[in-house]
């Protein structure tokens, strides 16, 4: 695996998005693809909807180096849950597509 590979095209595809929930969804994908490239998107999704704050910890500590900007995402992260219940479940329709994304990016990585 290309790990700077894989790294700069989840920032990329971070860059790209508008909606913030799938935006803070990709950066904490990104927190655990640094210490494990091998946990599936789905998984990952399934501790963001249910905002298993201790998952995302456990891997956040593992890595050194850019605590402030772990500490903003965790913020972020809890701020929106109230964005989520407000808009409904209209953006969940695109979640589907947000994994074959995530899923693309990895197995183009694993390429390079």
């Amino acid at each position: 695996m290309n790990k700077g590979k894989l790294d700069a095209a989840l920032q990329a595809a971070i860059a790209k998005k508008a909606v913030p929930e799938q935006k803070i969804f990709l950066q904490l994908l990104r927190q655990v693809w640094q210490i494990d490239w091998t946990v599936a998107p789905y998984d990952v999704w399934g501790h963001y909807i249910t905002y298993d704050v201790p998952y995302f910890l456990r891997f956040m500590q593992m890595d050194v180096g850019d605590e402030a900007e772990e500490k903003q995402l965790i913020i972020d992260w809890i701020s929106s849950r109230y964005e989520m219940k407000k808009k409904g479940s209209g953006w969940q329709s695109e979640v589907v597509a947000l994994m074959d994304e995530a899923n693309q990016i990895r197995v183009e990585a694993r390429k390079g």
